[in-house]
């Protein structure tokens, strides 16, 4: 079977593998779709390492939908066939902060997500065929495409932004970075009941992006946003502002854009490892103002759960999202060369492993 190796640097190699053995616990599925991501751009422009803080090899592909064609001897036959997508598997119940009553903060479901769980593959989504824990799998509901259903993952992280970040019916919120996870995270603020939503992003076809899927106003940055912002709502700036891009002056962006006693919360992580630098912002303006600064890592079962229950009732929509021509394993060095190379506004490529 073929899958895609990170060999260097800013190279990609398709390699001939042997397909990983089923072990207990585990099925394999043969790869629909598989999303290129931002961490999947800032692990080809890092390569390879042995680092103890690089990416783990499953990292590299995490988006993806597929089919249940092969389960190991503990897991019914009966799931063989089924349309699934990999996400968080529920909370183990046995680690430290489960031990403690924490299992938002499961360690097994961390590691899980970023692919170094025990039954991770060798490899990717960028490949025929993979091997997953059977307890990551969750399965598509009927009336979603296999192509949509990617977005699932990226979608949990923006509905455990939206959870985590308190807002209220009718809040003003704003949003800095218009990339996937921040045109997701404007789309549920809405279908979460905001009263306004304004997105912040320097590519035009992404502010169009924006406001096509709810925002009221799209503005380049230090572009309007804080004007709009003073009219908008109580005329006091936003009640939570999510930082969705991680990079360079976006957290104190987001904390110009809120109010006195407002929310900001982090969401966008600035890769260092893929040439991205540290967001910053002045302490005496968040104490000055009251800033509460949030964080939110990751997701739960549950932030899946429900963002496949509001894509299967058309609530949640991410068609607009994505290119709507996938390419092949052969494209994607060329395409994440692109991607790094050219920056622009551009729909979220898929890859077809089997096309």
């Amino acid at each position: 079977m073929k899958a895609a190796r990170l060999v260097a640097p800013r190279s990609v190699e398709i390699h001939d593998v042997e397909p990983a053995s089923l072990v207990p616990g585990s099925v394999i599925v043969e790869i629909s779709f598989a999303g290129i991501g931002g961490s999947d751009l800032a692990a080809y422009v890092a390569g390879p390492s042995s680092d103890e803080n690089s990416w783990p090899p499953a990292w590299f592909g995490h988006e993806w939908s597929g089919r249940v064609v092969d389960v190991g001897d503990d897991v019914p036959h009966r799931f063989v066939g089924e349309r699934v997508v990999g996400l968080a598997p529920p909370a183990c119940g046995t680690c430290r902060p489960c031990g403690a009553g924490l299992t938002s903060h499961c360690d097994f479901v961390l590691e899980a997500i970023v692919g170094a769980d025990p039954l991770a593959d060798s490899h990717g989504a960028f490949a025929s065929q993979i091997r997953v824990d059977t307890r990551r799998l969750l399965r598509i509901p009927e009336g979603v495409d296999d192509a949509d259903a990617v977005l699932a993952e990226p979608a949990s992280v923006a509905a455990h932004a939206v959870t985590r970040s308190g807002m209220a019916l009718g809040d003003v919120i704003g949003v800095v970075g218009a990339g996937t996870i921040g045109l997701l995270v404007a789309e549920l603020a809405r279908l979460a009941g905001a009263g306004r939503v304004v997105a912040v992003d320097p590519e035009p076809m992404r502010r169009e992006l924006a406001c096509d899927l709810g925002a009221d106003a799209a503005f380049a940055p230090a572009d309007g946003a804080v004007d709009w912002l003073s009219r908008a709502g109580s005329g006091l700036g936003a009640d939570v502002v999510f930082d969705c891009a991680g990079l360079g002056d976006s957290l104190a962006s987001a904390v110009s854009m809120a109010r006195r006693g407002g929310t900001v919360v982090a969401v966008g992580v600035a890769d260092r490892r893929g040439g991205g630098s540290e967001p910053s912002v002045g302490r005496l303006d968040l104490v000055r103002r009251e800033i509460t600064l949030q964080a939110s890592l990751g997701y739960v079962v549950s932030d899946s759960q429900r963002v496949l229950g509001l894509m299967a009732e058309d609530r949640l929509r991410v068609a607009p999202i994505l290119d709507p021509d996938p390419i092949g394993l052969h494209e994607l060095d060329a395409t994440l060369r692109d991607l790094v190379e050219t920056p622009r506004g551009r729909r979220k490529p898929l890859v077809a492993p089997n096309a």
